[in-house]
């Protein structure tokens, strides 16, 4: 199990998949590696952790509005999630660097939550 502990404010409600992405978000930014949450650097780890995340609140009752929200904003607000997604343009612009890759997604991530009261 990690050591990694949840913030206390998540006890008792809704934590959304954004919710989650900020998290790991400050946490690399603190200097946690990556894998702790991925198990490895990859991008495709990445989208499949979020698609996960959202998909299990669905399937538990608790549809992932903001997430939906953000791919909504990053897609028609940002233009950066192209038809074949934010994994393949990223590592094409960032020379197949998945770290970087997943980095400016979770910037994006950090830059749509700044938009929006929490």
């Amino acid at each position: 199990m990690s050591t990694i502990e949840s913030p206390e404010d998540w006890k008792g409600r809704f934590v959304s998949t954004v919710d989650l992405l900020l998290f790991i978000r400050e946490k690399v930014n603190e200097g946690v590696m990556l894998e702790m949450f991925l198990g490895s650097i990859n991008a495709h780890a990445m989208e499949a952790f979020t698609q996960g995340s959202s998909l299990a609140l669905y399937y538990n009752g608790h549809p992932d509005q903001e997430f939906k929200d953000f791919v909504v904003w990053l897609r028609d607000i940002k233009r950066e999630w192209p038809g074949d997604g934010w994994v393949k343009k990223y590592l094409r612009e960032l020379g197949g660097d998945h770290e970087a890759a997943i980095k400016k997604f979770l910037d994006f991530v950090a830059e749509f939550a700044a938009t929006r009261k929490r």
